[in-house]
């Protein structure tokens, strides 16, 4: 038999790949809506975070030092982009730059993976 005998015809390959692409397109729907998620889950806690050293919590309360030891593992290196003799101040413009950073750089790399 010839080759051309036992091809598939194009257009019925064509429909083939293209189920077997949407099915793919899926997955990354979701990949990127978890992205989006995650990204504004560590902007969250790094939110909160800078308004409970803002507002002067007590460090000693569980909850309170659960929140900003996890802040200040996330920050990452914008722990020190700015330094200032105010600890406080210093705390809040930091995480609020990273907060911003981590949410532009989610949405952006969402919006690559999105089909």
């Amino acid at each position: 038999m010839a080759r051309h005998e036992t091809a598939e015809p194009k257009q019925a390959f064509r429909q083939r790949a293209a189920t077997a692409w949407r099915g793919v397109g899926v997955g990354r729907t979701y990949l990127a809506k978890a992205i989006v998620w995650a990204a504004l889950a560590v902007a969250l806690l790094l939110g909160v975070g800078a308004l409970l050293v803002g507002f002067g919590a007590n460090g000693h309360n569980v909850l309170v030092s659960w929140v900003v030891s996890a802040a200040n593992r996330i920050d990452g290196p914008f722990g020190d982009l700015f330094t200032f003799r105010d600890h406080v101040k210093q705390t809040l413009v930091n995480w609020v730059i990273a907060a911003v950073v981590y949410l532009t750089a989610g949405g952006i790399l969402a919006r690559l993976i999105r089909p």
